[in-house]
């Protein structure tokens, strides 16, 4: 899927995320989520990395780190 600069199709793609891709979810807004990269994207996508991904794309779950 793109990860665009904003919440839209109309915005430019900064990349495109791979299956299992970790990011971390902030904001949404109108079917869009603002979204971090939590490590890099098998695409080649740098860690850190801020964008916009539509809903429809994503599946939730959950990570737990055990000690």
């Amino acid at each position: 899927m793109n990860l665009r600069s904003g919440a839209g199709t109309r915005y430019a793609s900064l990349g495109h995320l791979t299956r299992g891709d970790l990011i971390d979810v902030d904001r949404k807004s109108n079917g869009w989520y603002r979204v971090t990269l939590s490590e890099g994207s098998r695409s080649g996508i740098k860690a850190g990395t801020t964008g916009w991904v539509a809903e429809r794309y994503l599946k939730p779950s959950v990570c737990m780190q055990l000690d």
